[in-house]
This record gives structure tokens, C-alpha cells and sequence, in this order.
């Protein structure tokens, strides 16, 4: 029975640990802004003590499965800045989207950031001359 307990109260203690690692690691939430073309996330860390990666997620509307859309593998160290810029919504006439940061440390522990909303257009202009230079690479 003690051995039962003591699993119990491990598990919870690692569900507790991962849950609040992105608290930890990431200062506030991360933000998403549209500039007509793109969208450009951006956050902030405060310790990234045993962090190998963070990963960017992404989903059109409010409900649906998030998809990897970007990863960062160079980490600047504790008290910096990111930004990634998803290029791949010029594609889209524009819409609704959320996105995560999720956090993966060296012992391969995940967690995720909050979703951050953003409303994107994009111009038939911008889109119809992406599709333009897409066609010459």
C-alpha cells in the first residue's frame, strides 16, 4: 500500500513539475501579431536551465489539434528574446489562429504555454505574388 501511495504522490509531483515548467521557463505569455504577410511570434524566457528545444504550434480556429510548425534549436540562454515568423499563412485568404510554445528540457519532459490568438489577413496582392515566385524555385 505504501509503495502505491508513493507512485501516486510521484505522479503528481511530475504532473505538477512538467505543468509549471512553461511558468518557469517562459516570462508572461508568448504574443502573435499579423503584419499583412505573416504572422510573428514572440516570447520571453527568464531561466532555460535544462531546455533543448522549444517547438511552435499552431491551429486555424478555435478547436482542432495543433500542429508543429517551426522549431527552435539554438537556445540564447536565460533572460532572452525569440521571434519566429510563420511565412505559411500568406497562403490563406486569412483567419483565426492560436499558437502554443511547447518547452522540451533534456530529460525529453514536455509542457506548453497557453494559446495566444491571432487575427490574420492577408492580401490577394501578397498571396497572388507568392504564388507567382513559388512557381520559379
Amino acid at each position: 500500500m505504501k509503495n502505491v501511495a508513493r507512485l501516486i504522490l510521484s505522479l503528481l509531483l511530475g504532473v505538477l513539475v512538467v505543468g509549471t515548467l512553461s511558468a518557469i521557463v517562459i516570462k508572461d505569455r508568448p504574443t502573435a501579431q499579423s503584419n499583412g504577410s505573416a504572422v510573428v511570434i514572440r516570447w520571453t524566457t527568464v531561466d532555460e536551465t535544462g531546455v533543448q528545444k522549444f517547438e511552435i504550434l499552431r491551429r486555424s480556429g478555435l478547436s482542432g489539434e495543433f500542429s508543429t510548425i517551426g522549431t527552435v534549436n539554438q537556445l540564447k540562454g536565460n533572460n532572452s528574446a525569440y521571434e519566429f515568423t510563420d511565412s505559411d499563412v500568406f497562403k490563406s485568404a486569412g483567419g483565426f489562429y492560436q499558437y502554443k510554445i511547447r518547452i522540451i528540457d533534456s530529460q525529453n519532459n514536455v509542457s506548453e504555454t497557453e494559446a495566444v490568438s491571432v487575427s490574420h489577413v492577408s492580401s490577394a496582392a501578397k498571396r497572388t505574388w507568392g504564388s507567382i515566385k513559388a512557381m520559379f524555385r
